[in-house]
């Protein structure tokens, strides 16, 4: 194959810089590009929030969210010892379930009527009742207190083994002296051993 040939050096183009060439091509490139073929993946969680923020208004505040404000809704005191654990929808409409430890459950059912209009301001939905269930709080519990046995006792006090009848007239010794009267002895009742 034979290279065509141009005319004389009157069509020629100057070359320009090395700089400037580049630049142009860039600009050239730019136009010219066409679009890509698939566009590439939103990012998860720019997806993931585009569909639970609208549900999130229209349904509220999850549990895990109430947990995480409790102490704020029913107060510090009462926090330490309960805890919400679902919201249960029914017949009857949305029920709050709370655990609470022992003796709380008691104090969670006095204040019933406060801690369902807290939790109705907080989470936007009302639910109608309150419904209370007593047992630990999971990994929220106090450890038992273990103590350990001590074998030498502690200062003042006697460690030689007495009898009752000992014990028991040091003790109305110590009353007549700080009462300033003189106590009878009480008889003694004792069930009589039986001799073989």
């Amino acid at each position: 194959m034979k290279r065509p040939t141009f005319p004389s050096s009157d069509r020629r183009r100057p070359v320009a810089s090395d700089a400037d060439a580049s630049a142009q091509a860039w600009v050239w490139a730019q136009r010219h590009r066409g679009r890509a073929a698939i566009a590439p993946p939103p990012a998860a969680a720019a997806a993931l929030a585009r569909v639970l923020k609208p549900l999130a208004v229209h349904h509220g505040p999850g549990v895990s969210e109430l947990a995480e404000h409790w102490a704020e809704i029913v107060g510090a005191p009462l926090a330490a010892h309960s805890r919400p654990e679902k919201m249960q929808s029914g017949a009857g409409g949305l029920t709050l379930v709370v655990r609470a430890r022992g003796p709380a459950a008691a104090l969670v059912e006095a204040q019933s009527a406060r801690i369902l209009e807290r939790v109705a301001r907080y989470a936007g939905r009302a639910p109608k009742r309150l419904r209370i269930v007593q047992g630990s709080l999971g990994g929220s519990a106090p450890a038992p207190v273990t103590r350990k046995a001590s074998h030498a006792a502690p200062p003042g006090l006697d460690t030689h083994p007495q009898s009752l009848d000992t014990i028991m007239a040091e003790f109305q010794r110590a009353v007549e002296e700080r009462e300033g009267v003189r106590l009878d002895p009480a008889p003694i009742s004792r069930p009589q051993r039986e001799t073989e």
